[in-house]
């Protein structure tokens, strides 16, 4: 029998052993929570690389950039994390108000609107922070301009639905969250890089789009 190893089959399943690697390190990298952001940007720099080098040793790219990233990813993703915190709290309260007011449902609306930009804002960041080099403030200031532009709304758009559909599965299907266990997150990040790489490509080449030119790619 003849055994090819560059045959389609056989080059699937070792994406797949690579990818399965991947998301279990992945995994173990967020299991402290605070560690979460670092890992996530980590994750997007390896796959960006993966985009452009499909041989790259993903296991051994995370760790080198999960080093990298750490320092502005850390401070970065405890902010995100109190801005959580306080959302949960402040929608917590809310509910236990005895009587609701005109004012009351005015808050509420504050809330959904200020959770609505955290969410986007959250979407972009570490994705941002993995592909480009700027300040911390800057990332921050290009992360939640970014969403609105004309240029990314519609990925925007698609990368939420991506993680809203998926969170949906993982709820209600047993399969899906075991098949996140093992590969299938990374194969969601992955996903979802190949929609940012997209958009990035407008930031990367100003004559298509002029609105952050002071952003500096990164490898």
């Amino acid at each position: 029998m003849h055994f090819n190893v560059n045959s389609p089959f056989w080059r699937f399943m070792d994406t797949l052993v690579r990818f399965t690697e991947l998301n279990l390190v992945y995994l173990l990298c967020c299991i402290p929570i605070v560690t979460i952001g670092t890992s996530s940007a980590a994750l997007y720099s390896t796959l960006f690389q993966y985009d452009q080098h499909d041989d790259v040793p993903l296991v051994k790219e995370f760790f080198r950039r999960w080093k990298k990233e750490f320092k502005q990813s850390f401070p970065a993703w405890l902010i995100f994390l109190v801005l959580i915190a306080a959302v949960i709290f402040a929608i917590t309260f809310w509910s236990q108000l005895p009587m609701k007011t005109g004012l009351s449902y005015v808050v509420l609306a504050m809330m959904v609107i200020f959770c609505v930009f955290l969410a986007t804002t959250l979407e972009w960041f570490f994705a941002i922070e993995a592909r480009y080099s700027n300040k911390f403030w800057r990332t921050f200031q290009i992360a939640f301009q970014m969403p609105w532009m004309t240029s990314a709304i519609l990925y925007t758009l698609a990368l939420l639905a991506i993680d809203i559909a998926f969170a949906t599965l993982a709820v209600f299907t047993h399969v899906i969250r075991i098949i996140a266990i093992f590969f299938g997150i990374a194969w969601i990040f992955y996903a979802k890089s190949l929609l940012m790489l997209r958009c990035f490509d407008r930031i990367d080449h100003p004559n298509k789009d002029h609105s952050f030119p002071s952003v500096r790619a990164v490898s």
